[in-house]
């Protein structure tokens, strides 16, 4: 999450609403407030073909054909995807509300709302996760959350594309374990490839970043603590 040239803060959202004159509205509206949205009508198309991890926030509308938002947060939630979730409906049942809250999603907002409200609430979770962008490793080392970059002495280094996100996710996910299994799935699109292509890919990261507090964990994954 960045300023865009308003001063505001620029958040990438993923959408997901099966009404498609709310859909578009919601869409054009944030928009032009600077933020880019991706949008989708139902859980089956968003999840596959889009990655919550690349998200700031996520809007989700409750009642979606094929797979609803209940379902797809469950999914992204049992997949260790920490990207907040907004769930918008028409529902007024509490049992549903709190449904929406047991589930892991931060807020929760009754059709229908004004634009304008459902940016704030988007920007109010968003602050409590993205107090930090640029985060300080040691003397030499710095990451770059916004644009996913290593520094080094405040130079770019140069990082293969898997090589950026498999730092991307471990370096977002500061201090939880991130396992195998995520990483295949985020960094190799979920290919089918061998234990030892990732224990490859950490130890040239290594050689690169060699003071990079990467804890293994042996079996699982792979912790940054910080």
């Amino acid at each position: 999450m960045h300023e865009n040239g308003t001063g505001r803060n620029k958040m990438k959202i993923l959408l997901m609403e099966d009404e498609l004159h709310l859909r578009q509205n919601i869409k054009k509206f944030l928009t032009i407030k600077g933020h880019d949205v991706d949008d989708f009508e139902n859980g089956e198309q968003l999840l596959q073909n889009a990655n919550p991890y690349d998200y700031d926030c996520m809007i989700l509308d409750v009642n979606t054909p094929e797979i609803d938002g209940f379902e797809v947060l469950t999914y992204i939630r049992n997949n260790h995807v920490p990207t907040p979730a907004l769930f918008i409906s028409a529902l007024t049942d509490v049992q549903k509300v709190l449904k929406a809250f047991e589930l892991g999603a931060e807020d929760y907002l009754k059709k229908p709302f004004d634009l304008a409200e459902l940016e704030v609430r988007m920007m109010h979770i968003n602050s409590k996760r993205s107090s930090c962008n640029l985060i300080k490793i040691d003397d030499t080392f710095k990451y770059d959350l916004e644009n996913r970059a290593l520094l080094k002495n405040d130079v770019t280094c140069k990082l293969s594309s898997t090589q950026k996100k498999f730092l991307y996710l471990i370096i977002k996910n500061l201090n939880a374990l991130v396992t195998f299994s995520m990483l295949i799935d985020y960094v190799w699109d979920s290919k089918d490839i061998s234990h030892s292509t990732i224990l490859s890919t950490m130890r040239d990261l290594k050689k690169i970043f060699p003071s990079a507090p990467i804890k293994n964990i042996k079996g699982e994954g792979y912790i940054f603590e910080y």
